[in-house]
């Protein structure tokens, strides 16, 4: 077992796991969405907030829009400028492992079955809550609000972390933090507004550094030992 393989996939794995059983099993999801419902008085005051709703989630999509056009614009730049040929295959791997995030991710939304906060009974809503691994309910419509998806915008970006790695390791510290600040800001505003459960986000942490982290070995370790 190699290092690597143990501290990107074994040990995030074991937190993850780790952490389903703490939200999803042992009603985390619940008592966090519950705290955060009374705060805010017993309605989602936060939803249609001008910081919440306005600059993090509409503006952040900007963002991450103009991000990627930043990317594809550095892939075809690396094509021409001569400095930045070593990079080529480095940022078509951000752009293939953000792609997998963003696919995995809307496929798990269009075929999920659980429901956002704001349409659960329990937070004012008409739904019946269903946890991740609970049968659903004859006649309720499948919510389609799992796993995080405003999330996934930024974490989808990890795979910097290991670019970061491979020719400058000493941003991919400043990389990774950047990445992970931003995705939690993104989530941490969803779930003030109503929109998800901490658990949507860990799900699309966890298929985000997995995409990268399996991108990452096939791209740069696998290939090379051929």
């Amino acid at each position: 077992m190699t290092r690597d393989f143990q501290n990107f996939i074994l040990i995030p794995t074991a937190a993850f796991l780790l952490g389903n059983l703490l939200l999803i099993s042992l009603d985390g999801d619940l008592l966090i969405g519950d705290m955060l419902y009374r705060l805010q008085g017993g309605a989602w005051t936060l939803q249609e907030n001008w910081l919440t709703s306005h600059i993090i989630h509409d503006r952040g999509r900007t963002f991450v829009g103009v991000a990627a056009l930043f990317l594809l614009a550095a892939i075809l730049f690396s094509h021409f400028v001569q400095p930045m040929r070593p990079y080529t295959k480095g940022l078509y791997y951000v752009l293939v492992s953000a792609l997998i995030t963003a696919a995995i991710v809307n496929v798990m939304k269009e075929t999920s079955a659980l429901d956002c906060p704001w349409d659960l009974s329990r937070y004012g809503g008409e739904k019946t809550f269903v946890s991740l691994f609970g049968q659903p309910i004859p006649g309720q419509s499948p919510g389609g609000c799992f796993p995080a998806g405003h999330a996934s915008g930024a974490y989808c970006w990890l795979g910097l972390f290991f670019l970061a790695r491979h020719f400058k390791p000493q941003w991919r510290f400043k990389a990774l933090g950047g990445v992970l600040t931003l995705g939690l800001v993104f989530g941490i505003a969803q779930q003030l507004r109503g929109a998800h459960f901490v658990s949507h986000d860990l799900w699309t942490l966890y298929i985000s550094w997995m995409s990268a982290c399996v991108c990452y070995f096939y791209l740069f370790r696998m290939q090379r030992m051929r």
